[in-house]
Formats: structure tokens, C-alpha cells, sequence
């Protein structure tokens, strides 16, 4: 966790950054960072940076990334009808779009200035990414 506060620090103070990092850890128990990805038996975060907040998901193949529709399968199966699952896309849209237009307050240093707030943000970064994952289809 500590190692992701430092990503987030380097990322936040740094605004030229690539958009793009892959985090992982080798056999030997040392945290990698890089903007390439690792080698494919690798098992990594991606790191995407957006708006100056870093959000983590597990590196994907190009075959997962390709099935995309699987959410609103899973969430039609779990009992969810249509309009539901429409409605419950559009929500977590606007909330993305919304939390996206807003960004932490930083010091002159590019640091956020309430790390908690930051850390919170972010976490509901994720979950509106999470709703649009399950709810959304791709197109």
C-alpha cells in the first residue's frame, strides 16, 4: 500500500508522466514500476493516471479486454432487468463524469493536501469504474 502512495506522490508531482505504468512484483520480492509491460508470465497492475489520480486494475490480456459485455450479462443474470441495467449505466456515467471534473486540492508542490480526501476520490473513482464495467456494454 505504502509503495502505491509513493506511485500516486511521483504521479501527482510530475504532470508529464506517462498515462500508462505497470506495477508488479518479481520472484525475488522486488516492487517494479515501468511505463512498458512486464513480460507476459508476469502478473501486474496497470496503473492508469487520469486528472492527476491513479487508479490500479490487474494488467489485462487482449482476449479479456475483448469481452467487454460480460457485465450487463452477469448483472441481467443476477436478476437486473434492461431498463435497470440502462439506468444503472447512465448513473454510474454521470457519476464518472462528475468525480473526473473534480480533483483533490494539491500544494505548490503538486501534493494533494488532505490524503485521506485524495485516497477517498479515488476510491470512488473505482467503484463508478466498477458500476460502468458491470453495468455498461461496449461500443
Amino acid at each position: 500500500m505504502k509503495a502505491r502512495w509513493i506511485v500516486l506522490t511521483l504521479l501527482l508531482a510530475t504532470p508529464a508522466f506517462a498515462a500508462e505504468m505497470y506495477s508488479w512484483t518479481d520472484a525475488n520480492g522486488v516492487k517494479h514500476f515501468s511505463d512498458s509491460p512486464p513480460p507476459k508470465a508476469v502478473k501486474a497492475q496497470k496503473l492508469r493516471v487520469k486528472g492527476g489520480v491513479t487508479t490500479s486494475a490487474p494488467a489485462e490480456d487482449e482476449k479479456a479486454a475483448a469481452d467487454q459485455n460480460a457485465g450487463p450479462a452477469m448483472a441481467a443474470a443476477a436478476g437486473y432487468a434492461p431498463a435497470d441495467i440502462k439506468r444503472n449505466c447512465d448513473i454510474a456515467k454521470q457519476n464518472l463524469t462528475s468525480l473526473e471534473g473534480q480533483k483533490p486540492a494539491v500544494d505548490a508542490d503538486g501534493y494533494p493536501v488532505d490524503l485521506d480526501a485524495a485516497k477517498a476520490h479515488q476510491a470512488q473513482i473505482e467503484k463508478a469504474n466498477q458500476q460502468i464495467k458491470l453495468f455498461c456494454t461496449a461500443h
